[in-house]
């Protein structure tokens, strides 16, 4: 699991805010691009779905919650996750309702702005 990436969505979170995929990866150094490179696109997804299965298992919120696109919505990705881990049946009819996403962020500014 990466650190560095975990620790600042931490960071993130207890600011109560939120960071974009890119941003994120700038402020990390990981040296992706999420505008040119599906591949770089799909290593963050890789990145982000293993932090938030560690916090799905230590019963916290899906850190990767704080990381939006610079459109402000959630990734595919992430509600794909969701459905892997129980959440919902049709990550698709999730997305569409868009609450979730808004539930899990003041989650994740909730607990890590108490810890």
């Amino acid at each position: 699991m990466n650190e560095t990436v975990r620790k600042k969505l931490i960071e993130v979170a207890k600011d109560k805010a939120v960071i974009t995929y890119q941003e994120l990866c700038n402020v990390c150094n990981l040296k992706l691009d999420m505008r040119e490179n599906p591949a770089d696109r799909t290593e963050i997804g890789r990145i982000l779905g293993e932090i938030s299965v560690h916090e799905f298992n230590h019963q916290r919120p899906l850190l990767s919650a704080v990381v939006l696109s610079k459109n402000g919505e959630e990734g595919d990705g992430f509600y794909k996750l969701c459905q892997e881990l129980g959440f919902t049946k049709n990550w698709r009819k999730l997305k569409e309702e868009g609450i979730f996403s808004i539930k899990e962020i003041i989650k994740c500014h909730q607990y890590w702005s108490n810890n």
